[in-house]
């Protein structure tokens, strides 16, 4: 079973999902899959049966909502929301994980219009997953891990809603927020810059996942956006926030990425198959100390190491 919530529009006679943004949120329940994930049977159903189920999955205490990146379609990104489910569950998670299905035209040539798209629809992460979540009861603990773009998707959205948006009018907020591979600019988590204010006000720790190993963001730092480093390749600024923290993953994806395979797009994306990052993120998750996780060790550059 998966569980999603989607703002791409749904073209009804032909029963899927298209590349263009919607202009409501759909509420998704997988029920079926052939193997390999190629042929997939569920229905959109209303949002309340949707945080019923979501709630028959562990969501009475804790939900993790999954934010995909740049070219990535749907069937990529349940695919990959299975992944992230069944690695965790494998490493003690108790509890939901559902994603946020934004519309990526899951091509490498639609970089400017799946960034347009992106941040016109990452208001809808929080309006229509994280405070309905956030009303449940019992309240679970709300957390997310965003992938590349995604990372934009969660900062847009946390800054487009104020403290009187949460249920009832309670300061509303994510538990642990943590960024792999993130492709945003990294002075904007310099400590007093919008993206480290937003994330200093709406979680209760972040942490960003980086790996200089990253092509995909030497391309997107170096050419798309004028050389603006990210954040997902470099890092954060040496002054942060106290909460966030930088995770160095060089040595992880050298131990997992044999030298063969290590080409352009899985430099990028070999978190989803790292069974170090899931023991990581599953003990991240559970709210272990960051400076005495099994999974990581210091550097020499002031960092935390992953290497598990």
């Amino acid at each position: 079973m998966a569980l999603f919530f989607s703002r791409r529009t749904y073209n009804a006679p032909k029963k899927k999902f298209t590349f263009k943004p919607a202009a409501k949120t759909r509420y998704v329940h997988i029920t079926q899959q052939s193997p390999g994930g190629k042929i997939r049977k569920g229905s959109i159903v209303k949002k309340a049966k949707w945080l019923d189920l979501v709630r028959q999955e562990g969501g009475d205490s804790a939900v993790l909502i999954y934010v995909h990146g740049f070219n990535t379609s749907q069937k990529d990104m349940l695919d990959r929301l299975g992944k992230i489910e069944t690695n965790l569950r494998g490493n003690g998670y108790q509890g939901a994980v559902v994603a946020f299905d934004w519309p990526s035209d899951g091509s490498v040539h639609t970089y400017d219009s799946d960034r347009s798209d992106a941040k016109a629809v990452a208001p809808h992460l929080v309006g229509d997953g994280i405070l309905p979540l956030l009303g449940m009861s019992p309240r679970p603990k709300v957390h997310l891990i965003a992938h590349s773009m995604g990372a934009l998707v969660v900062l847009r959205a946390f800054s487009d809603f104020g403290d009187s948006a949460g249920p009832g009018n309670k300061i509303w907020s994510a538990d642990q927020v943590m960024f792999a591979s993130a492709d945003i600019d990294s002075e904007w988590l310099e400590k007093g810059a919008w993206g480290d204010l937003v994330l200093k006000k709406r979680c209760k720790r972040f942490t960003n996942y980086y790996s200089r190993k990253d092509k995909v963001l030497a391309l997107a730092g170096g050419i798309v956006h004028g050389g603006r480093r990210r954040a997902g390749r470099v890092g954060m600024p040496k002054l942060t926030s106290k909460g966030h923290w930088d995770i160095f993953c060089d040595h992880q994806y050298q131990r997992d990425v044999p030298k063969g395979q290590r080409k352009m797009m899985k430099s990028h994306r070999w978190w989803f198959d790292s069974g170090g990052f899931y023991e990581d993120l599953a003990l991240t998750i559970d709210g272990h100390s960051a400076k005495t996780m099994p999974t990581r060790h210091k550097t020499d550059i002031g960092d935390l190491a992953l290497l598990a």
